[in-house]
This record gives structure tokens, sequence and C-alpha cells, in this order.
């Protein structure tokens, strides 16, 4: 009898395992929709500014910069494995976008509180990679690299706000 109680407890412990392990492998997923933000301000750098004229051409190459950053992301984070060639792929293409956004927005359209969000951005990255190096997928991890996802996303409109004409 004590022994049927001990094996329902450790299957119990085996089960909760399993379970809350498939409860981290799906809660990656939820980049996926933080990454799919990005596809609004592509929409907004398209339909904010009527006027061709308007659009500086870096514009047009960070978008496009843009666009492969959402679908690599994307076939990361349908199946995140840590140090796959998709995974490496992505981090270096996501690297260079962030860079180039960053130099862009502080060449041509810098304002005070862009700081806040490159803070934002840099806090963000530093304890995504802390928590994935400590345990990949885990729910620290994803939130904080969600909140990097969020804050490359409001870093975009930075990038993509029509100068105004009184600052040049």
């Amino acid at each position: 009898m004590k022994q049927n109680e001990g094996n329902n407890i450790e299957n119990k412990k085996f089960k909760k395992k399993i379970k809350d392990k498939n409860t981290i492998n799906t809660n990656h997923k939820y980049l996926q929709y933080t990454n799919l933000l990005l596809v609004l301000s592509i929409f907004y750098f398209l339909y904010s500014k009527p006027n061709l004229k308007e659009k500086h051409k870096i514009e047009y190459l960070l978008t496009t910069l843009l666009t492969i950053t959402i679908i690599f992301s994307q076939l990361f984070w349908n199946n995140p494995i840590k140090h796959s060639k998709i995974h490496k792929i992505d981090a270096i293409i996501a690297k260079i976008v962030i860079f180039s956004f960053i130099l862009y927005t502080i060449i041509y359209k810098f304002k005070i509180s862009y700081l806040l969000v490159l803070i934002a951005i840099a806090i963000s990255f530093y304890f995504s990679n802390y928590f994935s190096n400590q345990e990949w997928c885990s729910n620290q991890h994803l939130f904080c690299h969600g909140c990097l996802h969020i804050f490359c996303f409001i870093a975009t409109f930075y990038a993509f706000t029509p100068i105004n004409p009184f600052l040049l």
C-alpha cells in the first residue's frame, strides 16, 4: 500500500513536470505576437505620410529590414531552439536592424524622450539575456524579451515620425 502511494506521488510529480514543461514551451508563442506589433510600424510608415516625397529613402530600407526581421523572428519563435541556425540568423538580423534604427533616429530624428526608450531597450535586452542564460524560455526570459519587442516597437515610431521642418 505504501509503495503504491509512493508511486502515485512520483507519477503526480512527473506529470506536473511535464505539464510545467509544456506550459513553458508554449509561452514562447507570446513572442510571436509581440513581434507582430512591428507590422503596425510598417503600416504607420506606409500610410502616415501620404506625400511620398516626405519619406526619407533610408526609411524604405529600414522598412525592408523590419520586414525581414519579422519573418525571421516568427520562424525562430515558432520553435525556439537555443543556438540553432535560425536562432543565430535571427539574432544577427535583429542586432543589425536595431543598430540601424538607433543610428538613423539619433542622426535624423533625435528627441530627448528617445533616450528613455533606448534605456528601456537596453534594460530589457540585458535581463532577457541574463534570464535566458539561467534557463532558456523561462517565464522571466520570455517576459523580458517580450518587453524588448514592445520597446523596439515604440522606438520605430521615432524613426518613422515626420521630420519637423522648424527643427531643420
